[in-house]
């Protein structure tokens, strides 16, 4: 087979404008960890998407790989449809910012590529965090409230958290817990963008990684996400992938509630949620695409999940950990670390 891996941050989404830092690191992460798994699968060549502008070490690729640089004289979509019948089917992955993700799960719908991740239909919905939180609330599951943010708004008392609400990670979230915060908040945020505004909850900032297919989900590990503040800003700067956690039976549960909740999901997906000081768990968003945890899970348990991903069928995936330790994937860094 051939599989076409577009990375949307490394591939030339951003050609014709700067490349954003905050992105960029998670962007390589995600992509390069995406690409080893790949590499280990027999009968697969791999045509990898790569901004002209980015480093590329030619001589440590494996065979099999071939990488298409993008330039700013032939725009992304252009290409594609140039090269379309050089791939077979398509490994996506791409910010919900401004319907980015799920515009590029059309397109390449409408080329008839297979996609080994979830539907425009459940990117549609998993990109609008306020309605997601909603449609999760209506099926049973608790989630932080969730509000859109106006004006009138500001300067109310207590802590919140602002983020527009088709962000992408830790992009445009804002913590705020003070008048002064207030003050240095509301300039930044944007007239075009729609924004949430949320109670500050104490608690540890944990994600799951499951896989899902046909109603079913496959939860397979629990990461912390290690956070913070600079300038009323979320900045993410690192993960622990596999934390020790004794609730396992729990996130399962968890995972297939919402497979249940959004039909639409397949492959991996990343939810994201605060474990309160009293152990209750709330959703905070649901990532229907790789994330940056994924960079770590095959040295953490010795899983090829994307093997597992392109080999999904009517049969459950074959979780077969060989292996639990914790690994730390950092984001300033770009590098991880068994511990």
């Amino acid at each position: 087979m051939r599989l076409l891996v577009f990375e949307f941050i490394t591939g030339g989404g951003f050609i014709n404008q700067p490349l954003p830092a905050s992105l960029l690191q998670e962007g390589y992460l995600m992509r390069n960890a995406l690409i080893d798994d790949l590499c280990t699968i027999a009968d697969l060549n791999l045509l990898v998407l790569q901004d002209q502008r980015l480093d590329l070490n030619l001589e440590n690729q494996a065979a099999g790989i071939e990488y298409v640089m993008m330039s700013q004289e032939e725009g992304l979509q252009t290409l594609l449809f140039r090269r379309q019948s050089e791939y077979d089917a398509v490994w996506l992955i791409a910010p919900e910012t401004d319907g980015i993700l799920a515009q590029w799960c059309r397109f390449f719908g409408k080329q008839g590529k297979f996609l080994y991740t979830s539907a425009h239909q459940a990117v549609e919905i998993c990109q609008d965090k306020l309605m997601t939180t909603k449609l999760l609330q209506n099926a049973g599951i608790a989630c932080v409230s969730s509000c859109l943010y106006d004006s009138s708004q500001a300067q109310r008392q207590g802590s919140w958290v602002i983020k527009s609400n088709d962000s992408a990670g830790c992009d445009q979230v804002y913590q705020i817990h003070s008048s002064d915060d207030w003050q240095n908040v509301v300039p930044r945020l944007l007239a075009e963008k729609s924004y949430i505004i949320q109670p500050y909850i104490s608690g540890k900032s944990l994600s799951l990684s499951c896989l899902f297919y046909q109603r079913k989900a496959y939860f397979i590990c629990c990461n912390e996400q290690h956070t913070h503040s600079e300038q009323q800003q979320i900045i993410l700067s690192a993960c622990t992938v596999n934390i020790n956690n004794k609730n396992n039976q729990c996130y399962q549960l968890l995972c297939q509630q919402i497979a249940t909740a959004i039909p639409q999901l397949f492959g991996y997906v990343g939810i994201d949620f605060i474990e309160t000081e009293t152990g209750e768990n709330l959703i905070l968003e649901i990532n229907p695409r790789l994330t940056t945890s994924y960079a770590g899970i095959n040295e953490a348990l010795g899983v090829n999940v994307a093997e597992l991903v392109l080999n999904l069928s009517g049969k459950p995936p074959l979780l077969n950990k060989i292996r639990s330790q914790q690994v730390l994937v950092s984001i300033d860094q770009g590098n991880a670390d068994a511990s």
